[in-house]
């Protein structure tokens, strides 16, 4: 279809334009599929406030062996991260996964 053809006749009026609304839905899937067949846009948007809390953090020291703190700088630098955080997020991941 053509840009010419899309056009509407002379005299005619575009349809009014629905405001859109977000499903009432948590599931992934359904809310990805609204995004990609909405303009956003048409969504009436609010501002929240905001609050983002940085968890509380705690120090320790251990010891490892001096060729697993090399091997876990390389794969943090290799995923362009610090090695710290790189050992926190396994860390995170162990917690969560009880593995």
């Amino acid at each position: 279809m053509t840009l010419a053809e899309r056009r509407p006749e002379a005299g005619t009026t575009m349809p009014e334009r629905k405001s859109a609304k977000l499903p009432d839905t948590n599931d992934v899937v359904d809310l990805a599929d609204f995004f990609d067949r909405t303009d956003t846009e048409e969504l009436e948007w609010k501002d929240d406030p905001l609050e983002f809390r940085k968890p509380q953090m705690v120090q320790v020291s251990i010891r490892i062996p001096k060729e697993d703190l090399e091997a876990i700088k390389r794969a943090a630098r290799k995923a362009g991260i610090g090695y710290t955080t790189f050992i926190r997020m396994l860390l995170r991941r162990a917690v969560e996964t009880g593995k």
